[in-house]
């Protein structure tokens, strides 16, 4: 479905596109490419009432009108974000049962302004990895090459976006599981400022650095979503036709496909008018690489309270009570148990939240010092070959580390047929928002489709 929310949503409230017709083709993509045909194992479980829903909501439209800017439209959640009446499994066999209380804060948000959860989308298991493969539905396979990781942790909401069966759809991020998804996809994915996205009812992974946001076929669509998601205040300035970006070479890998993809990215937009600052060097000191993991410390204690407060049955009263089943992924065994409780050290953490705290005032200072609009570079150092984890390098850990927002956009493809994806990281949301459509609009090229 290559459509895109803007594009469509005339066609909605006019009549002439019904939400119907829109569920009856995701439905019949899914039943042909999820579980048959491609078998991408992006869908964890159909919304039931998805049908009932898109009828209501085309009679509410004959009668009132739209109800809001996504009337009609089919989205994908990640499944750790509840749905009231199906289990948020997080990808873990253990939470299979696991019956939420109530919509999460974004669901509500999404169906008050028209949208239709169509299905809940498989994952990286507990959003432990960057691939997403999970002890309930297996691996996410890409869908422009079923023998390559759609990326994680939110690769099964990516994968169906591309594949046709939603419009769009919201993934969490705690150290690039929007992004890197996204790129591999060839979508644009948006990870928002810390802590401006509610994330009642969403289960976390580590509370300093998660986030909820959008996975899109274009920077428009992701920018709408976001505007539903939170309270927008000013609208996105996209005055003026030259923008500053600040090229960061230490994060471009040594992949020659990644760096060409990015020359030609500064090309285009040096011709397009951009005033590109290249490099702009973050001091080495700054890099967010750490020996230290930040889930370690703050997994147990968040995830212990998710499961005593959000669940009416089904879940399993702690992290270490989920670790005695044994209904997770095998290799995961050994991670888990470490995970269900916190380490009794708490300086490396505390040391780790200034290391953070440290590199958000340095990259605060480029982007003022060089009067930047966005800092740039590839979303990942690789464009993966197989199923296994990739290893995507530490740039989609900077905006995790500053709570910064980024956003990646599809700029080119691999030799094997893979998108690869740039990413934008600036100092507020919506001037990012506004600098990536610029972006976009002056390199002129679609989302990538699958064949």
């Amino acid at each position: 479905m290559p459509a895109t929310i803007t594009t469509l949503a005339p066609a909605i409230a006019d009549g002439s596109v019904s939400a119907t017709s829109l569920v009856e083709q995701c439905l019949a993509r899914i039943a042909a490419d999820d579980r048959q045909g491609a078998a991408l194992h992006a869908i964890i479980r159909l919304n039931p009432g998805a049908m009932a829903e898109a009828a209501a909501l085309d009679a509410e439209r004959d009668v009132s009108g739209v109800r809001g800017p996504l009337h009609g439209i089919p989205l994908v959640i990640k499944d750790n974000i509840d749905l009231l009446g199906l289990p948020t499994t997080s990808g873990c066999l253990g939470l299979a049962d696991a019956m939420p209380l109530a919509d999460a804060a974004q669901v509500r948000r999404l169906r008050a302004a028209g949208a239709i959860i169509i299905a809940k989308a498989n994952m990286a298991e507990l959003s432990f990895e960057i691939r997403s493969r999970s002890s309930v539905a297996g691996d996410v396979r890409n869908p422009f090459d079923g023998n390559v990781t759609s990326g994680g942790s939110s690769g099964g909401t990516a994968a169906a976006i591309a594949a046709g069966f939603a419009l769009a759809g919201l993934g969490t991020d705690t150290g690039g599981s929007i992004r890197i998804p996204a790129a591999f996809c060839g979508l644009v994915g948006f990870r928002p400022s810390w802590g401006v996205a509610d994330m009642a009812g969403i289960a976390p992974l580590a509370p300093s650095a998660d986030t909820v946001g959008p996975l899109a076929r274009s920077v428009a669509d992701a920018a709408l979503l976001f505007a539903v998601m939170t309270d927008p205040g000013a609208a996105p300035d996209a005055t003026g036709t030259r923008r500053r970006i600040g090229v960061l070479r230490q994060f471009f890998g040594a992949d020659p496909q990644i760096i060409a993809a990015g020359e030609s990215v500064l090309q285009r937009l040096t011709a397009a008018g951009f005033d590109i600052i290249d490099p702009v060097p973050l001091p080495e000191e700054f890099l967010p690489n750490s020996t230290v993991d930040v889930v370690d410390h703050e997994f147990a204690e968040a995830f212990d309270a998710y499961l005593a407060g959000n669940f009416g049955s089904g879940a399993p009263a702690s992290v270490a009570a989920l670790h005695a089943s044994g209904r997770f992924l095998e290799d995961y065994d050994a991670t888990l148990r470490r995970r269900a409780t916190l380490p009794t050290d708490r300086q490396p953490h505390r040391l780790l939240l200034e290391r953070r705290a440290a590199l958000r005032q340095a990259v605060e200072a480029l982007l003022a010092d060089h009067r930047l609009d966005a800092l740039c570079y590839p979303t990942s150092a690789v464009v993966p070959t197989t199923l296994v984890n990739p290893t995507s390098g530490l740039a989609p850990e900077l905006s995790a580390w500053t709570g910064l927002p980024a956003l990646t956009l599809p700029v080119g493809v691999a030799a094997s047929g893979l998108p690869i994806g740039f990413e934008l990281l600036g100092g507020a949301d919506w001037p990012l928002l506004a600098t990536a459509a610029a972006v976009e609009g002056s390199l002129n090229r679609a989302a990538p489709q699958p064949h």
